[in-house]
């Protein structure tokens, strides 16, 4: 069996031991005596319990909701439902909200099981203290995940540092966001101290001393981005940042994988050495619990509908959620020289359906911006293919290509009638179903790789095995380079940006895909050569806007890894973003919405019930 952490089954027991998630129930849960927390056998089940809250994220449409929609580079796709409110920021999205409240309640029973482990932990006789002192570190730097998780999303948060098992509480002050981050990073730097080394750590999944820093260096970077928000930063922050992501990076115990595909490949991310912590799971059912891992669901276009195409494992099951904009796919990218936007998208889906592919027709004629036929004539096919299927089975039956005809605007109006008939024509000239971005919609466009879960037992099958990677060595050096910029020097922060640069570089010899020449304009002499040169970024070119180039080579690098809102939130650039490149969210966005609504099933068990200003952000009472 795989040395993995085993929380599956075990966080039922460690549900019922620790009941002092009356903070969440406004009860206590009868189950396993507290004796039994007491033991070796005990404690390590409630640990075990803390850790199994983080699956939750990926479990359903959750975390996305949080993080990739209203934001700048994602765009809703299809059957939101009532979640698009996220993205729309519409006046759905207040404190009754029940997702919010879920969210709420799951950070907070890990954070109240942590307090009950850490309550009885050094009651424990049969554990040795090194035992008990990795166990702690655990704890807290879970405790921690936990509250920054919290305090990003609201802001000032009740802020609970014990265990309580002896009575039930009602009067939860919200402490400042200063006291929630000088909390973490108390916790971590803890945690930093006594977890053990990752070569050391027998169970995967279980947090290490480089997880601890790794999300210390994000919480710095955090607190210290603030301008005109109050998180309690310090002048040292961006030196802490610093340290504890290059703590990260030297340690040797981590390597960028040197495909920016590999990072991805459900083959290998399970042991890829730039994984530094996330949260495991198997093709075991009684492993993973009844939801799994579904993040697999929500990135993929409706393939199906279009000629020759039916639902597959390989190519995935259309949820529809979240697709990536014309911008991201046109402009924020280098295609030439960087290979990360074709490595990350599927743009090709294959035919896998004979009885519905198209014949060729005849004649086409010009459709106008009303989806009108107009009687112009576009193409007339060779007689010798008229009649004849398009393309045959394995055959390329859809590609969204990413070309950019600048024939439309946001909301599917020609503004260039001549570059639209070419448009046009190219569609039906294809022998395959043509989707430019002009023609992407909210079924329709290219699908993210990086979630796609292939070794379901059938595509139906909704609960996932692959693993929620939540820290990776890609993002640690840009948060690295991040503060070098922010202290002023352009040179260390270059130097950390060009080796994620670098990996992201078409290398000598790598094939290159056919867009590269086909419609980006390389030159086929330089068919299999090196682009590494090419990606590597100067100081002076990423100090005139540092942190409007840090933002965009996060999207380039951590695309759909849910983390875009609080990056932009943690930036201060929430708004101002999103009414650029958000069409949908534009219109409604709002400064107050950097922060989420308290949830309303929370302030009402409130006693006594505090001002309204007291028990909810501000915009949402």
């Amino acid at each position: 069996m795989k040395n993995i952490i085993k929380y599956g089954l075990l966080s039922l027991v460690a549900a019922a031991s620790v009941s002092c998630e009356s903070f969440l129930n406004e009860k206590v849960v009868s189950g396993v005596s507290y004796d039994y927390l007491e033991t070796k056998t005990g404690i390590e089940t409630a640990v075990n319990g803390v850790y199994s809250t983080m699956r939750w994220y990926v479990g359903g449409e959750r975390y996305y909701c949080l993080t990739e929609y209203g934001v700048d580079y994602v765009w809703e796709g299809a059957d939101g439902g009532n979640k698009d409110a996220f993205n729309k920021y519409s006046n759905q999205l207040n404190s009754s909200f029940g997702m919010l409240y879920e969210f709420w309640e799951n950070a907070y029973k890990g954070i109240t099981r942590a307090n009950t482990a850490l309550m009885y932990l050094p009651k424990v006789g049969d554990m040795t203290d090194a035992e008990k002192t990795a166990r702690e570190g655990e704890l807290r730097f879970m405790r921690a995940y936990f509250y920054f998780d919290l305090v990003q999303q609201f802001g000032r948060i009740p802020l609970l540092t014990e265990g309580n098992v002896s009575e039930i509480k009602t009067d939860f002050k919200r402490a400042s966001v200063a006291d929630v981050y000088a909390f973490i990073i108390s916790d971590l730097r803890q945690a930093y101290e006594v977890l053990p080394d990752v070569a050391m750590q027998a169970d995967r999944g279980r947090a290490t001393k480089w997880s601890a820093a790794n999300l210390l260096s994000k919480v710095y970077l955090t607190r210290g981005s603030a301008v005109k928000d109050q998180r309690g930063q310090q002048p040292t922050d961006m030196d802490s940042t610093a340290y504890f992501a290059e703590a990260v990076i030297n340690s040797g115990k981590f390597v960028l994988d040197s495909d920016y595909s590999m990072t991805f490949d459900q083959d290998r991310q399970k042991v890829s050495s730039e994984t530094i912590w996330g949260v495991e799971f198997t093709n075991d059912v009684l492993f993973n619990g009844s939801e799994g891992n579904k993040m697999h669901l929500y990135w993929v276009p409706t393939y199906e509908k279009l000629p020759g195409l039916q639902r597959d494992l390989q190519q995935g099951r259309a949820w529809k959620r979240m697709r990536p904009t014309p911008y991201l796919q046109t402009e924020l990218f280098d295609h030439l020289n960087d290979s990360r936007m074709y490595k990350m998208f599927s743009w090709v889906f294959y035919a896998n359906k004979e009885s519905s592919i198209p014949v060729w027709k005849d004649k086409y004629y010009y459709v106008n911006e009303n989806g009108e036929e107009t009687g112009d004539l576009l193409y007339e096919t060779p007689a010798e293919l008229v009649g004849k299927p398009k393309f045959a089975l394995g055959d390329t039956a859809a590609y969204f290509i990413p070309k950019y005809y600048g024939a439309k605007d946001y909301k599917g109006a020609v503004i260039d009638k001549a570059k639209d008939r070419q448009m046009q024509l190219d569609i039906a000239k294809a022998p395959y179903t043509l989707i430019p971005i002009d023609e992407n919609t909210n079924h329709f466009f290219p699908c993210l790789k990086k979630w796609l879960d292939t070794q379901r037992p059938d595509m139906n099958y909704e609960p996932g095995g692959r693993n929620f990677v939540r820290m990776r060595l890609g993002e640690t050096y840009l948060i690295a380079a991040e503060a070098y910029g922010r202290k002023g020097d352009f040179e260390k922060a270059a130097s950390l940006i060009n080796v994620v640069r670098k990996r992201a570089a078409y290398k000598e010899g790598e094939a290159k895909p056919q867009e590269w020449w086909q419609i980006d304009g390389g030159d086929m002499a330089n068919l299999a050569g090196s682009t590494e040169k090419s990606m590597l970024v100067t100081p002076a070119e990423i100090s005139d806007d540092f942190i409007g180039f840090m933002l965009d080579e996060r999207a380039r690098e951590t695309y759909g890894e849910m983390n875009r809102w609080e990056d932009l939130v943690r930036t201060e650039t929430l708004y101002e973003r999103v009414k650029e490149f958000n069409p949908d969210a534009a219109p409604n966005i709002k400064e107050y919405h950097k922060l989420r609504p308290i949830p309303q099933n929370h302030i009402d068990r409130l006693s006594p019930k505090p001002s309204a200003e007291e028990a909810q952000n501000e915009g949402y009472y």
